[in-house]
């Protein structure tokens, strides 16, 4: 692995967990959890999602407001638990045009709009997402080290799932779009 976590095919890597938040008062009291533990209010970001039909994974450009969009490819398992995430992204200066171009080829599976209030701690992302006709739902990214096995990052993700008070049947297996076009 090269020392900027790419893995040999040049992906990054991430052990992933997604579940559900039922009610705004169970939403709030995560956000209360993620600000006492990382000591700040966290950071609000806007994302646009467009996800196109992919042969492989999952594809999709992310419009941004705080930053450049980005086109990202990510492949992950579709289970319960903590996963590893494969994935590339880079930053595209002009969104639309690559918007209409992957439209007109492969075509779009959907589009999804979010509200994310984004906290880190140590090498986590914890994302507490209010999503359009879907609800409230809570992930972790746990990006991992070049040297760092899944299992360490699976074991960080443990230790978060208690913090936060997750229980297995909140648990999520797919993407949020998976749920959005069910």
């Amino acid at each position: 692995m090269e020392a900027d976590g790419r893995g040999t095919a040049d992906k990054l890597r991430n052990v992933e967990l997604k579940a559900k938040i039922h009610g705004e008062d169970a939403f709030a009291h995560r956000v209360a959890i993620a600000k006492k533990l990382t000591g700040t209010d966290g950071t609000v970001i806007t994302q646009n999602d467009v996800f196109f039909n992919a042969s492989k994974g999952r594809l999709k450009l992310r419009y941004l407001t705080h930053k450049k969009s980005e086109l990202i490819s990510y492949d992950r398992p579709d289970v319960t638990g903590p996963k590893l995430s494969l994935y590339s992204k880079m930053d595209i200066d002009e969104p639309e045009c690559l918007e209409q171009i992957l439209s007109e080829t492969i075509g779009v599976r959907g589009k999804l709009d979010k509200k994310r209030l984004l906290f880190l701690h140590d090498q986590t992302r914890i994302h507490l997402d209010a999503v359009a006709s879907l609800g409230h739902f809570l992930e972790f990214e746990v990006v991992l080290r070049p040297e760092q096995t899944i299992e360490e990052g699976q074991a960080v993700v443990a230790e978060m799932k208690r913090l936060f008070e997750i229980s297995d049947e909140d648990l999520m297996t797919g993407a949020y779009i998976d749920q959005l076009l069910k």
